[in-house]
Order: C-alpha cells, then structure tokens, then sequence
C-alpha cells in the first residue's frame, strides 16, 4: 500500500468517518487515491479525458452509494477494480472495444521513474535496459507488475481483477522476476522500486 495506507488504524478510522457521512474523509480519500488512480487508468487507455471522466464518476459513485467495504485494504482494492470496469465499459461505449473482452485491453507500461533525473548514470542506464526488457512482455504480464509494485493490492485482490486464480498470479510474478533477475541479477527488484515510486 502506499505510504498513507501502511497507517492501517488511521485508514480505518477514515473509512468509518467517511461511511458515516463525513465529507472531510470522502476528500481525504481522493486525495490519496486520485493519482494512484490516474496512473493506473494511463496504462489502460492514453485518452485522458475519458480517464479522468471515469475516475470522476468513481468517486461520485462511491460517494452516492457508498458500497459495503470492511476496511481500508478493500477500498483500495475497489477503487482499481470500478476504474477499470468502468474505462472497459466507456471504451465498449465509445465502440473502441466493440466484440473485445477485457484481455484485449492494452496495457501501456511507462515508469513514474521516466520524469526524473537519477545523479548516477548507471542507475539511469539500467532503468532504460529494464524499460526495454519489459516492452518484450506482453499486456497481461506488465500490468501484474504494475499492480504489484504499485498498489497495495494481495494476490487474492490482483487476480480477481485480472480474472485469474491467485495461485497463477504468484506463479507469473515469480516467473517475470526470475527473468528479469537473469538480465539485472540482484538489483532487478531495486530497480522496480524505484520505477514503481513505492
């Protein structure tokens, strides 16, 4: 999770405040969640104001309806799991994605790390090796390590959302990562933390 969300207490009581009415909490929860959101929406789809429609309507949504959510660990789970739901049906809408399911969605893995400037050149150089080595993993495998390294999701939450059993989802991490530990050794884990801003 991220750096707000390891507060689980805190969280905690912010869901409660927020499922009793309480709009400082609604705000506070979209300002945590809002860029987490945005940047996983990007790798969906590059149209920007379809995405930033959709994570308005989430909100409006979660707001409206409030859904039954336990704790802080399903609202996060939630949030990744609506937007993507509901980017899928506006690009089906718009028939982007007329006849496709899910699978067929792309998944466009770019670095937060891409904006930023390393002081040491190495580390710089070996970002843009692991760049290239993960254009040569197809959609599904970059967006799981997408949700593992940047979100606080379990594999239980990451294989629903990508319909798969989270068996598999262990399995195929574990199998990227011993390839990417073939090209970059030890560092690769390093490396995707960096990318990932985790």
């Amino acid at each position: 999770m991220n750096q707000g969300l390891r507060n689980k207490e805190y969280w905690q009581l912010v869901l409660y405040k927020f499922k009793t009415g309480d709009r400082d909490s609604f705000e506070e929860i979209y300002n945590e969640f809002a860029g987490q959101l945005f940047a996983y929406g990007s790798k969906i789809t590059t149209d920007r104001e379809l995405l930033k429609d959709c994570i308005q309507d989430l909100f409006i949504d979660l707001y409206k309806y409030n859904p039954t959510i336990r704790n802080a660990e399903l609202l996060e789970y939630y949030l990744y799991k609506s937007l993507k739901r509901l980017i899928i049906k506006k690009l089906k809408k718009d028939k982007r994605l007329e006849g496709f399911g899910d699978e067929h969605t792309s998944f466009d893995l770019i670095f937060s790390a891409e904006t930023d400037s390393f002081p040491d050149e190495l580390m710089n150089e070996q970002i843009n090796l692991l760049q290239n080595a993960l254009k040569t993993l197809d959609d599904k495998k970059r967006e799981l390590l997408f949700l593992k390294f940047d979100s606080g999701l379990n594999y239980s939450e990451i294989a629903d959302l990508l319909d798969m059993r989270p068996d598999t989802v262990k399995k195929q991490i574990y199998r990227i990562l011993q390839y990417l530990r073939g090209k970059f050794a030890h560092k690769v884990l390093e490396l995707l933390m960096v990318c990932y801003k985790t």
